[in-house]
């Protein structure tokens, strides 16, 4: 019998404190081993207590020794560093690891047993082997430099069998008297050692997406806790996993071809999960610009802006301005962002603190799981719509989903008015789904419940006020300027913007501001004029685009393409023609198949689309099969087909995705 460690005399007096031990359960126990607890239990408090020990306890089988061992095993700290407390009176708990103390003697029918303990024992004896296999294992677990790219059991093993032999270990003795060499022992200790070592090698062993995961579900609350609607925001942006296609004319006809992944920008609040604004681009990679758009839409300053490559376009509802009231202009009070957009941090940060009196927090590389509401609203929209599509590119390569998404895409015949229907159709549906974290409503209901004041919360939501004077707001871009000019040659003041000259009456009859950097607020979707300020804050003047960019208004957006298109030759635009229009009359050209236009690209034709779509807009689909509140508004219903498409056939209802895809190329079984 084995003499305990402890005693209340000699025990520590932290771990005495026997009303705060972990609690225990007896309902899976038989009636004898519940009374044996039950007994141990008293006889604890008591010893502890101070209390002799009681001989009557002995008919039980229970004595001091049996005593003084149930005590050891309540004060033994488990592998959380926490005292066992009632749990060590469990049957059959291991509360120690166990430890081979007698000698390596091989046994039993071929020599395969007596080893038990046996590799524990020997790491015990040769710490200098156990302090280089340990730093092996880790080294290879961690892809350090000069390691294998992941730990592999067969290679671990060599490493120790060679480890034994460099330090003189004999053939007769363990492990290389053994068949096999001791690889079982070995493959069990290596997986013990990542399970031990699982956050530092998460990352190297099984992916970031693994080590981002691990971090979450720990039983810790995050210290971001969001306790009211516009009380913590997120915003990313997403490339949708699904293809559209563009007609191109050609002599033998339209022919239909592939564009660009889509890219959305969604700002979601997190206590609520509900999309407060977004925007779609049709470009490689966001830019400050966009996510100044998101973000004003967010607010409710403005409808959700599409960019096109030369063009964009307000479409649909179904987000919390249309609400009105205090939701026309509602801010917040953090906003998380993604560090990859760190980027744009020197555009943004500065004006959104300013503009919405939020806190703005990057967080570390690589943790998209600080903005789970976000990444599991762009799960939703992909199950909910994208990845039903044909032309779906799937979450990978690999994903066996993903089967040729361009020829797909140009089978389906997916143009960029159906692409437009389809995200506002998703983004409208998510906002109008009930679900059980809003307690059986739907988000845009429930917000216009807390503004009602239904349950009596008495919420007071973060109304911005109109900006102070001189600020911009959001949908304004503040640009830094340089007046340029030449006394010698003649050359009045002036200052160049996207490739263009500018300057006013003002501004060319004052020679002392050549040289000065000024500031100049640009309204993105109308750059033909715009003022400009000095550096202390006074208006200079309202400087006009010189030359034949004058004629027609136009987006900033418009004015890089057509530039770039003048650039390598693709659009012609004479002296005194107005490039907006020459640009305009060349893509009807070519979407009428004159031969005489020249080719054009696949943008080109993105205008085409985009143009109609401005010309006829179409109203934002419902949800099929549920009606969604339209507050303030009728319930909007589906839109009826083109005249030259048959009627759309009757959908089944849907656990995802309540309305048709028939324009988009599927069909619903």
């Amino acid at each position: 019998m084995t003499t305990p460690s402890w005693t209340r005399r000699t025990a520590p007096q932290d771990r005495l404190d026997y009303s705060n031990w972990a609690a225990i359960s007896t309902e899976g126990l038989d009636q004898l081993a519940c009374r044996r607890i039950s007994l141990l239990q008293s006889a604890i408090e008591a010893y502890i207590d101070g209390q002799p020990f009681d001989p009557t306890l002995a008919a039980d089988g229970i004595y001091r020794a049996t005593l003084l061992r149930a005590f050891n095993r309540c004060i033994t700290f488990d592998v959380s560093g926490r005292p066992f407390g009632w749990s060590g009176l469990c049957p059959g708990l291991r509360v120690r690891q166990p430890v081979r103390c007698k000698p390596l003697e091989v046994c039993g029918m071929g020599k395969r047993a007596g080893l038990a303990g046996a590799l524990t024992q020997f790491l015990c004896a040769h710490a200098d082997i156990a302090e280089k296999f340990g730093a092996y294992l880790i080294a290879n677990a961690k892809r350090e430099p000069g390691n294998e790219a992941r730990l592999r059991v067969k290679s671990a093993h060599q490493k120790f069998i060679k480890l034994c032999r460099d330090y003189g270990i004999q053939e007769h003795e363990w492990p290389l008297c053994t068949k096999q060499f001791a690889y079982e022992s070995i493959r069990r200790f290596v997986h013990h050692f990542l399970d031990a070592h699982y956050d530092d090698i998460v990352a190297t062993q099984y992916g970031e997406r693994a080590r981002a995961r691990s971090r979450t579900g720990t039983g810790l609350p995050s210290r971001l806790v969001a306790t009211r609607p516009f009380d913590i925001v997120e915003i990313d942006e997403h490339h949708c996993q699904f293809m559209g296609s563009i007609g191109v004319p050609t002599p033998e006809g339209t022919r239909w071809l592939p564009i660009e992944r889509i890219t959305i920008i969604v700002v979601a609040d997190r206590f609520l999960s509900l999309i407060l604004g977004y925007t779609v681009i049709f470009r490689r990679e966001a830019n400050a610009d966009d996510l100044l758009d998101a973000l004003n839409c967010a607010i409710g300053n403005g409808k959700p802006s599409v960019a096109f490559e030369g063009c964009e376009v307000e479409c649909g509802d179904g987000l919390p301005s249309q609400l009105g009231g205090p939701f026309q202009r509602c801010g917040w009070n953090q906003l998380l962002f993604d560090n990859a957009l760190i980027h744009l941090a020197g555009e943004i940060i500065g004006r959104v603190r300013g503009l919405i009196g939020c806190d703005v927090n990057f967080g570390p590389v690589r943790h998209f799981e600080r903005r789970p509401t976000i990444e599991n609203i762009f799960g939703l929209l992909e199950r909910a719509g994208f990845r039903r599509l044909q032309s779906t590119t799937g979450t990978s390569p690999q994903d066996p989903v993903r089967q040729h998404p361009e020829k797909a895409a140009v089978d389906a015949k997916l143009t960029m008015q159906q692409i437009l229907r389809l995200i506002e159709s998703v983004i409208l549906d998510h906002n109008g789904n009930v679900s059980k974290s809003n307690f059986g409503s739907y988000p845009l209901g429930r917000l216009e419940a807390a503004w009602r004041d239904v349950d009596k919360k008495g919420v007071i939501f973060p109304v911005l006020p109109p900006p102070p004077l001189g600020v911009a707001d959001l949908g304004v871009s503040v640009v830094p300027l340089v007046i340029r000019g030449n006394r010698e040659n003649g050359r009045r003041p002036y200052f160049t913007f996207e490739q263009e000259a500018y300057t006013g009456p003002l501004i060319a009859d004052d020679w002392s501001l050549l040289g000065t950097n000024v500031v100049g607020h640009v309204t993105r979707k109308a750059i033909r004029s715009f003022q400009v300020f000095s550096r202390s804050g006074a208006l200079i003047d309202t400087a006009t685009v010189m030359g034949r960019w004058r004629h027609s208004e136009h987006s900033r957006d418009i004015r890089k393409y057509i530039n770039s298109l003048i650039k390598t030759r693709r659009l012609d635009v004479g002296y005194l023609d107005d490039p907006v229009h020459r640009f305009l009359e060349s893509i009807r050209a070519a979407a009428n198949g004159d031969a005489a236009a020249r080719a054009v690209s696949q943008r080109d034709l993105a205008i085409v689309a985009t143009e109609q779509q401005a010309a006829a807009p179409t109203k934002t689909p419902a949800p099929h099969g549920r009606s969604t509140p339209k507050l303030g508004s009728s319930t909007p219903t589906c839109p009826q087909p083109e005249p030259h498409q048959p009627a759309a056939p009757a959908l089944n209802d849907d656990d995802y995705l309540e309305y048709p895809l028939t324009a988009f190329g599927t069909t619903e079984p």
